[in-house]
């Protein structure tokens, strides 16, 4: 049974691909204005981090 760390870790992937793939939407839907939140795109750059560091902690813990 998975553990509870690599539970999270999924749970933190997939709310990163959802607001990957509701970013892309509002791209293609608005291609003339390219906008790009920083606060939004720096937490989706620190979820995914943290995602890869609990997933070498899962790997090598």
């Amino acid at each position: 049974m998975p553990s509870d760390r690599m539970m999270e870790a999924i749970g933190r992937m997939e709310r990163a691909m959802s607001r990957i793939e509701q970013a892309a939407e509002e791209c293609l839907r608005a291609p003339t204005s390219p906008t790009i939140d920083r606060a939004e795109a720096e937490a989706a750059l620190q979820s995914l981090d943290a995602l890869i560091a609990d997933l070498k902690g899962t790997a090598h813990g």
